[in-house]
C-alpha cells in the first residue's frame, strides 16, 4: 500500500482526515516523517508544523503541542491546537499576541494568566508558520 491513513483533531474539530504518501512532525524528539508501513510509535507532539503530502499537494499545519500514535497505517494526531497554516491572518496573529503580552504585563486580578499564556503560545506557533520561520538549531 502506498498510502497511510491519518487524522489530526483538535479541541476545534477534526481538522484533516484522509489519504496521505507522507507526513512530517515535530516530536520531542526531533523531526519524524512518517511514510506507509512505518513502525508503531506513540510520541509526544512539539510545537511547530506539519507537513503533509497527498494527491492535491502538500498542506501544512501549526501545531501547539500533544501527542501522536502511529498503527497499523494509521495515524491519530491529538494537538491542544491546530490551524492550516495558509488560513492564518498574520495582522490578526500579531494583535492577539501585543493584546496578550499587555494583559499579561498588567497582571490584573480578573485575568486568567494560564488563558492568556495559551492564547500567546498559539499565536507564536500560527506567526512562525505563516511566515515560514524555523527553529533554532542547538
Amino acid at each position: 500500500m502506498n498510502k497511510f491513513e491519518i487524522e489530526i483533531l483538535s479541541p476545534q474539530g477534526t481538522l484533516f482526515k484522509g489519504l496521505l504518501s507522507s507526513a512530517t512532525f515535530p516530536t520531542a524528539s526531533g523531526i519524524i516523517t512518517v511514510l506507509p508501513g512505518h513502525i508503531n510509535l506513540v510520541t509526544k507532539l512539539i510545537n511547530g508544523e506539519i507537513i503533509i503530502n497527498n494527491s492535491d499537494g502538500t498542506k501544512k499545519f501549526s501545531v501547539a503541542s500533544g501527542f501522536i500514535e502511529i498503527e497499523n497505517n494509521h495515524v491519530n494526531v491529538i494537538a491542544e491546537f491546530a490551524t492550516q497554516s495558509d488560513e492564518t491572518n498574520k495582522q490578526k496573529i500579531e494583535d492577539a499576541i501585543n493584546l496578550a503580552k499587555t494583559m499579561k504585563e498588567k497582571r490584573k486580578e480578573f485575568v486568567d494568566m494560564s488563558i492568556i499564556e495559551s492564547e500567546l503560545k498559539k499565536s507564536v506557533v500560527e506567526l512562525k508558520s505563516g511566515l515560514g520561520i524555523k527553529r533554532k538549531k542547538i
